[in-house]
Parts: C-alpha cells; structure tokens; sequence
C-alpha cells in the first residue's frame, strides 16, 4: 500500500511538471474575407499582403497558415488557370506578373483569403 501511495504521489508531481506541447492544442482556424485590392492593368495582379494588411488593418493575422487565389470572375482556382505566378505564399500574399504569362496574355484578375486563427466562433462564418 505504501509502495502505491508514493508511485501515486510521484505521478502527480511528474504531471504537475509537465508543460502542454504547442502542437497538442492548435487553435480553430478561419478563413479571412476575400480581398481584390488590385487589377490586371500595368504590370499584373498585386495581391501582396503588406498592401492587404494597410489597406484592412486588423483584418488579417500576423502569421496567415495559408492562402487561397481564386479569380474574380468564376472563382477559378488560381492553380487552374494556367497561369504563372511570380508569388502565392503566405509571407508575400500573391503576385502574378503579366510578364510571366506565355505569349503575352494578361494576368487575370485574382481575389485572396488568408487561413488564419479565429478570433471567435462568429468568425467561422467564412468556415472553419
């Protein structure tokens, strides 16, 4: 009985010590608006994050876990159109460069949203 009552106490101070892993209690995840901050035109599609985050400020989190492109018209998946993309990531936002496009097409015009934690349940709205 002793030999269980001091295995018993060693757990519990062993189980006080532990700290939670960061990965073991991830937060819910929601999707941001969808943002178009700028067209085609010029020199092609700008959806760069540090433009997005001047121009809706607080809108977006500090570390975005993922991004999404779809076009404007249709909601194509970016990844679908054919389109060659200069940046699609979550440090930089989306850049498509007219440049890049093969025998000189255009650049479509493109709408992002960030994966990012929620702030509360309304905020899966957009879905979680």
């Amino acid at each position: 009985m002793i030999k269980l009552t001091a295995l018993t106490v060693v757990a519990v101070l062993l189980l006080a010590n532990v700290k939670p892993s960061r990965l073991a209690i991830s937060p819910r995840l929601c999707w941001t608006s969808w943002y178009d901050r700028d067209d085609p035109s010029g020199t092609g599609d700008w959806e760069d994050l540090k433009g997005l985050r001047m121009e809706y400020p607080g809108e977006i989190c500090d570390t975005p876990r993922r991004i999404q492109a779809v076009t404007v018209d249709g909601n194509v998946p970016a990844e679908s159109t054919g389109q060659h993309f200069y940046a699609y990531n979550t440090q930089l936002g989306f850049f498509c460069r007219n440049a890049d496009q093969p025998s000189g097409q255009q650049c479509l015009d493109y709408k992002v949203r960030f994966r990012c934690p929620c702030i509360s349940e309304p905020d899966c709205i957009n879905g979680c």
